[in-house]
């Protein structure tokens, strides 16, 4: 006796979700950097700046998704950020999420935000500000700020 094929079928699918792609990922690269620039030790004045990404790095992700971003303190936070020169003499700056510095990112409290465009090569929005004292000592102030991000 031969036997025929039953003819049942099977089903066959595939969920795409939202997501992002973080490269090269373990972050072992700096996402970029807020660069206040170089001034004279004298100066008083106010400089703003707006995150640069690391052309080493990229964030793609589904367009059109919401996803969140929080900053911890940085290296040297005390009562605020600060960036350190070598000698420990630092300095305070703020980090906003508009480039009009009307939202501050306050500490480890997660900020929404929206995917635009191609969602291809995205720049965090983060914006610095720093006012300078008016009697620092000169040298270069650095400061770490770790990005998560979730979605």
């Amino acid at each position: 006796m031969s036997s025929s094929p039953s003819g049942c079928p099977f089903g066959v699918q595939a969920t795409i979700q939202n997501g992002c792609l973080v490269s090269p990922s373990g972050g072992t690269v700096p996402f970029g950097q807020i660069d206040f620039g170089s001034h004279p030790s004298l100066s008083s004045a106010t400089y703003t700046t707006s995150l640069v990404s690391n052309t080493s790095y990229t964030l793609n992700c589904t367009p059109n998704m919401t996803i969140s971003m929080s900053l911890d303190g940085g290296q040297h936070y005390g009562s605020g950020r600060r960036v350190q020169l070598s000698s420990g003499v630092t300095l305070p700056y703020s980090l906003y999420s508009d480039a009009a510095f009307q939202n501050p990112i306050l500490v480890n409290q997660g900020m929404n935000f929206t995917i635009t465009g191609t969602g291809n090569n995205i720049t965090l929005p983060v914006y610095g500000r720093i006012v300078l004292p008016g009697n620092a000592p000169a040298g270069t102030y650095t400061d770490m700020v770790a990005v998560t991000l979730t979605w």
